[in-house]
């Protein structure tokens, strides 16, 4: 009845969306969007700047390390989510 899905079949799911919404996005026109996007995005990755790029990265990993932390720490506890019989 209520099955669990297996992940060979969400992975098949998920190609099958992407083949479909890869026509749709080129008809539309919004391929040339996505591209000017990521061109943008190595471009200013990619530029000189005042701070050394190696320096740039070392402060991205520790801003993403911190936020994880930060985010494991606030989450509620498993036992506060649940508010049914203390023995379950």
């Amino acid at each position: 009845m209520n099955q669990p899905t297996s992940p060979r079949r969400k992975l098949a799911v998920g190609a099958i969306i992407a083949v479909l919404a890869a026509p749709a996005l080129y008809l539309l026109g919004l391929w040339s969007l996505i591209a000017e996007g990521l061109g943008m995005g190595w471009r200013f990755l990619a530029d000189s700047t005042l701070v050394p790029n190696w320096l740039l990265a070392f402060l991205t990993i520790c801003a993403i390390i911190v936020a994880g932390i930060l985010g494991t720490a606030l989450r509620p506890d498993r036992e506060s989510r649940h508010s049914g019989d203390p023995e379950e």
